[in-house]
């Protein structure tokens, strides 16, 4: 038998059976024969219930022919040459498997491993030789192109010779290094790494792909993907190819940037920032590059076209975009600046947008109502809360930005925006008549909203008392309105805060009982016209100068029987009557019709002068000592008389301002559009304004606050330095207040012995 013939026969030893039948060992036939047979017939000992008991169970091999080896191996080397080739094998792959396995078994795995490993070495050697030396005659392109085919050939190549070898890589190359195809690798990675030129070629040229890839010109991504991947599994990525990606990533995005950022239109480029993004991290992570580059990469992209830019990209584009209410963009900028943790410069350009946008709306004045301005700061006030939802996805920064920049704008000039949200307030609730439930509710929410803004509350307060005043007494129809602006007050500021305007409110629903009462009695319902009066508290209500005025005697008879009945239901109270508040409902018969006249009681009794038909004409002079009444009051009764839009009497000379010579006489040829007419109100507002001295009165409020508050500190610590007692100070009061004022109410209270300064700016305060 030659040694060919021996591959698939190696020799074993039968084990010696106890028991077992004397024909069964010499039965000279296959043993699988004999126990096939046994098995069937079931008659066997080693079949049946007995223990079975076997002795000196190895199996001997008998040695390898002579030659067998050399054979063997030269068999294997002409396989492997025809494989290196692209060739098939001459001897079928079951025939060089079992060669292959013949050898292992019999201790020559390390051996034939060796042999193989030197085959493949000399191999690849020599395909790099001839790599180097056709790598200058080619073209980037082509040379990738080249390298990529012998790659993927040797892979093919060497998954073949897997097959082959593939008991030695279980037995051998399993324990020593890890498989073969790792070895593979290792063997073509290390040859590779000798050659430095086609390393860079490889590099170099992998980076214009990627570069023709990011220009979206026509590259070859198949082939991209497969170098990389030749790159990955040779383990040279990260040393060869990432550093170069990552090195020309960065310039690639900073000159992209510096040019984009300068050429296109913001909305266009976040949208562009937003797409580059997203192919580097998702597409070209997925398609090309290895996971680990994902990291860095973005960071790169993120740096280059939005951290670095990010002050420039707010500079051109945050105003317009919200000016423009592009409320999508600034979504993808808010999203795009939080992905590069940038939000804190989008933040501070929203504050600074609010201060600035809310300034300018402050300071319109052309064609621009008061209650305008405040309608429009609401507006914007909405505009904001749409863009905070929409846009920046309900971030409390945002939130906390907004409250800040409209603290600041609305009391950038305190006096002047108060003024604006109380006469805000005050249309309101003068048309409430004019306004459904909801609208009213919704209109005072929103100058609630405002006023949370103020820090000088104090003086809406004195403001909103002089309006609530002229609304009350001019008898306007909205009283639950009122109730629910002062709830909405006194929840803000508390009940000190609305005791006064609350005050005010019970005074006229206590006056409406008293004239009930009052018309029940025999001396109300003697009076022959109709009489009303209201009792206003001193100290509820803004105080006014008392106005001195000969009144008619039917209209002085009706005082004094109010007086005596308000006497007899309170001893002790004193009344004094305000006259300048006084309104009159007059019937006035024309030649041309009757007209319905409102007016204020000192223009009744100047009116009055001219019902008697024979005073055809009267003097400034005769109507002064008719009156009684202060000049300067006078004229301003006249004026509104005669040199109004409704002209009740004549002026001669017909000028705009009444003089000590004019004369005036009873305008027969009166005539209006109406049959009511108004001529009270603005007269009665003005009587108002022009007693209620609102900043003057607040200040010397807070100045009595200020004190007050000094002095109970002092007494409590006893030592405070200047510093200390300011914060302590500017923490208990409700209003703003500057150093230089803090410093005057200091030194008054020095003055009056309250505290006296000691030594290193510490005030004591004095028993």
């Amino acid at each position: 038998m030659s040694s060919h013939e021996y591959q698939d026969e190696p020799i074993f030893k039968r084990p010696r059976l106890e028991n077992a039948d004397s024909s069964t060992g010499s039965e000279n036939r296959p043993f699988s024969a004999f126990f096939n047979s046994v098995r069937r017939s079931k008659k066997h000992p080693v079949l049946s219930d007995k223990k079975l008991i076997v002795y000196n169970l190895r199996v001997e091999r008998p040695p390898l022919p002579q030659g067998y080896e050399d054979n063997a191996w030269k068999r294997l080397e002409e396989a492997i040459h025809a494989i290196h080739q692209n060739q098939q094998p001459k001897e079928s792959l079951e025939v060089l498997y079992q060669l292959c396995e013949n050898l292992c078994q019999y201790n020559l795995g390390i051996k034939l491993c060796d042999q193989l490993c030197n085959e493949c070495s000399i191999y690849i050697q020599q395909e790099f030789a001839n790599l180097e030396q056709s790598v200058n005659t080619m073209d980037g392109r082509s040379f990738l192109t080249a390298m990529d085919t012998w790659w993927k050939t040797y892979c093919n190549q060497l998954s073949q010779i897997r097959g082959i070898f593939l008991y030695l890589d279980r037995s051998v190359v399993s324990s020593l290094h890890g498989s073969l195809w790792s070895l593979g690798m290792k063997l073509f990675g290390r040859e590779y790494q000798q050659h430095q030129h086609i390393r860079d070629k490889v590099v170099e040229n992998a980076l214009v792909l990627v570069q023709c890839e990011r220009d979206d010109i026509n590259a070859d991504s198949s082939l991209l993907q497969s170098l990389l991947h030749m790159l990955i599994d040779l383990q040279v990525y990260h040393t060869d190819f990432e550093p170069r990606l990552l090195a020309e990533t960065r310039k690639y995005y900073s000159d992209e940037g510096d040019r984009l950022v300068q050429e296109m239109d913001m909305s266009i480029y976040l949208q562009h920032a937003a797409h580059r993004l997203h192919q580097e991290s998702v597409l070209h992570i997925k398609k090309y590059f290895d996971k680990s580059t994902k990291v860095p990469l973005n960071s790169i992209v993120e740096q280059e076209l939005l951290t670095k830019r990010a002050e420039v990209i707010l500079d051109k584009s945050f105003a317009f975009f919200m000016d423009n209410d592009c409320e999508d963009d600034l979504s993808m900028l808010y999203r795009l600046l939080r992905k590069v943790n940038a939000l804190d410069l989008c933040v501070k350009h929203f504050r600074e947008y609010v201060k600035k946008e809310g300034i300018s709306i402050l300071q319109k004045k052309r064609g621009v109502a008061d209650r305008e301005v405040i309608s429009m700061i609401l507006s914007f006030k909405k505009k904001t809360d749409i863009i905070m939802g929409h846009s920046f996805e309900g971030d409390e920064r945002f939130a906390e930005a907004r409250r800040d920049g409209f603290d600041y704008f609305i009391n950038f000039k305190e006096n002047r925006t108060t003024r604006l949200l109380a006469a805000y307030t005050d249309y309101l609730l003068r048309n409430y008549d004019r306004m459904d439930e909801h609208q009213m509710e919704k209109g005072l929410e929103q100058g609630i909203g405002l006023f949370r803004y103020l820090r000088g509350k104090d003086v809406f307060q004195s403001i909103y008392r002089r309006d609530l005043s002229k609304r009350l007494l001019l008898d306007m129809k909205s009283r639950n309105a009122e109730k629910n602006m002062l709830t909405k007050l006194r929840k803000e500021c508390g009940l000190a805060y609305t005791s006064q305007l609350e005050g005010m409110l019970r005074d006229i629903k206590h006056s409406h009982d008293l004239m009930n009462e009052f018309k029940s009695l025999p001396e109300g319902r003697a009076i022959p016209f109709n009489f009303k009066a209201n009792i206003l508290t001193y100290g509820f209500w803004p105080s006014y100068t008392p106005v001195e005025i000969n009144l008619p005697p039917e209209f002085a008879d009706v005082e004094r029987r109010y007086q005596e009945f308000y006497n007899t239901k309170f001893s002790g109270r004193k009344l004094t009557w305000q006259n300048s508040l006084g309104v009159c409902d007059v019937t006035a018969n024309y030649p041309k019709g009757t007209k319905e006249l409102t007016l204020t009681l000192l223009q009744t009794v100047v009116v009055l002068l001219f019902n008697d038909p024979s005073m055809e004409s009267l003097s400034f002079r005769n109507i002064f000592e008719a009156t009684n009444l202060d000049e300067l009051e006078l004229r301003r009764t006249l004026k509104s008389l005669a040199c109004g839009d409704q002209k009740l009497l004549r002026k001669s000379p017909d000028t705009e301002d009444v003089d000590d010579t004019d004369t005036f006489t009873y305008n027969e040829d009166y005539t209006a559009s109406t049959q009511r007419i108004r001529m009270n109100t603005e007269k009665l507002k003005e009587v108002i304004d022009s007693n209620a001295n609102v900043p003057r009165a607040v200040l010397m409020n807070r100045e009595n606050q200020v004190d007050a508050v000094i002095v109970r500190i002092m007494k409590s610590k006893r030592q405070l330095s200047h510093g200390a007692l300011l914060s302590d100070v500017v923490r208990q009061i409700q209003f703003p207040i500057t150093a230089k004022d803090f410093k005057k109410r200091i030194e008054y209270l020095i003055e009056k012995q309250y505290l006296a300064r000691g030594d290193n700016d510490i005030y004591e305060y004095l028993e």
